[in-house]
């Protein structure tokens, strides 16, 4: 007799009508559909020929020497001379740049823009005194008169620029408290000196308006 026995089932009246087996678990489960997996599509990868190099690769001492070439170049003397020139005159720019963007200068110019004053016409008035001095020099006495007048330009010229000055100070109190006076004065001076169409940097501002 094996280990296993079929079970028999009975019917009512009592009489074994049909046998089943018993199966392990495992096996009365029912397997699943194996699932098919497609196979990727096959990507086609294209290398791009690299072109021949036209020189050779430089060592590592000769891209040195090229990049202090680039860095400092070899220049014949008057080459390094107007080099040398051209960045002075670089930082003679930025510097004055620097400076003439300051807030108590701008408002400096601004100030003398929009006025008139004595002083603009200084130059135009030498030169017609000069003119008249010369024309009159046989006449001692009326030369003398009109270099005279010179002073006397002159002499208004220092008035009304003093007079500029103070008021401008005021100005200058109540708009920028900390900002120091020191060259302003001339700077204003000169810049009132020059004719209004030749003043650099040129004016922003009309005669007449407010600062």
């Amino acid at each position: 007799m094996g280990l296993f026995r079929p079970y028999e089932r009975k019917t009512d009246d009592g009489s074994k009508t049909e046998r089943t087996r018993l199966v392990p678990e495992a096996k009365a489960k029912a397997k699943t559909a194996t699932k098919t997996v497609e196979a990727p599509e096959k990507v086609k990868v294209t290398r791009r020929a690299h072109a021949p190099k036209s020189e050779p690769t430089m060592t590592r001492k000769q891209a040195e020497a090229a990049r202090m070439e680039r860095l400092h170049p070899n220049l014949s003397p008057a080459e390094q001379r107007k080099a040398d020139r051209a960045a002075r005159a670089k930082a003679r720019m930025e510097a004055w740049d620097k400076v003439e963007a300051s807030p108590e200068r701008v408002l400096a110019r601004d100030f003398i823009d929009t006025r008139w004053t004595v002083t603009e016409f200084m130059l135009p008035a030498m030169l017609v005194i000069m003119a008249g001095t010369m024309a009159t020099i046989n006449n001692i006495r009326l030369s003398t008169y009109i270099g005279l007048l010179l002073w006397v330009v002159l002499i208004m010229s220092f008035i009304n620029t003093w007079i500029i000055w103070r008021s401008f100070k005021r100005l200058l109190a109540q708009r920028h408290p900390n900002a120091g006076t020191r060259g302003l004065l001339m700077y204003m001076y000169n810049r009132a000196l020059m004719i209004r169409r030749f003043r650099r940097p040129a004016p922003r501002i009309n005669r007449g308006e407010a600062v």
